[in-house]
């Protein structure tokens, strides 16, 4: 039976496709980074949305070196969230997806499972061309390039939610220099796109939303004008493979009130376990 494993499974864009992938009946492996206390309640959070599914197990990443898979599993990589988070110690963690890339090629290059690569579009590939290199040569691989993906569970590093919680200009304008803005998708259309993008035929695949404007479109939701203020330079449209249009069924307002109520309901959970 074909197992999933997928890296980055209790941070943002991996959680989602954790939880679409035991939604849809598969075994699922997380492997995850977080070990902050703080982090530990986050991860209670989700288990609770996950289901604690018997379809399910986790392992931290410093155990992902003994792993064994077979040709058929399908490996997620959420490059996505390791850029997005806030991380300690990045190259620890890419050493160590390197070394299980390695380890997946020990029975041949035409032999090793199908790999997915989430990938924030406006990054440089050099950020994580150890785990490129890695991969090259590889015929089961999918590089997918995500513009900014918002929602529920969206880190505070990324600028809506930075936003939503009100931070200063300061460190809003911070996000903003690392954040592609000219376009965004809806954390749930990405994951029901995903499993139609993962049949494409091209290697690099982008991703793009089908209404015209999206993240400006929310960022005038949560900044108002003001947004005009904050940005520190022009955006530019950046294509990295073939582009594929998700059928976009969140639309702003719908998606940044979804991100809102989440947000005031896990701040109030934060408070109630801070009385305990």
């Amino acid at each position: 039976m074909q197992t999933f494993i997928v890296i980055g499974a209790y941070q943002f864009v991996g959680f989602y496709v954790t939880q679409y992938l035991l939604n849809q009946g598969e075994e699922v492996i997380g492997i995850d980074w977080t070990d902050s206390q703080a982090s530990q309640y986050i991860i209670e959070e989700k288990e609770l949305e996950i289901g604690r599914s018997a379809n399910y197990i986790y392992f931290p990443i410093n155990k992902l070196r003994l792993l064994d898979i077979s040709q058929q599993d399908t490996v997620f990589i959420s490059c996505y969230d390791i850029r997005k988070g806030k991380i300690g110690r990045v190259n620890c963690l890419i050493d160590d997806i390197v070394f299980f890339l390695e380890k997946c090629k020990k029975n041949g290059l035409d032999k090793t499972p199908n790999i997915v690569i989430l990938m924030p579009v406006e990054d440089d590939v050099e950020d994580f061309q150890s785990i490129i290199t890695s991969i090259e040569g590889i015929a089961s691989v999918k590089i997918i390039f995500l513009p900014t993906i918002y929602g529920p569970w969206q880190p505070e590093s990324m600028c809506f939610e930075a936003g939503i919680n009100q931070l200063e200009q300061s460190a809003i304008k911070a996000t903003l220099a690392r954040e592609y803005t000219e376009d965004a998708l809806f954390i749930t259309d990405f994951v029901n796109a995903l499993e139609r993008v993962a049949t494409l035929s091209d290697r690099n695949i982008q991703l793009c939303s089908s209404i015209d404007d999206h993240w400006n479109k929310c960022a005038k939701i949560i900044f108002g004008e003001s947004i005009d203020y904050l940005f520190i330079q022009p955006a530019t449209k950046i294509i990295k493979g073939t582009v594929y249009e998700v059928q976009s069924k969140t639309g702003p307002e719908e998606g940044v009130s979804l991100q809102r109520k989440h947000n005031k309901r896990l701040n109030l959970l934060k408070k109630w376990r801070m009385r305990d």
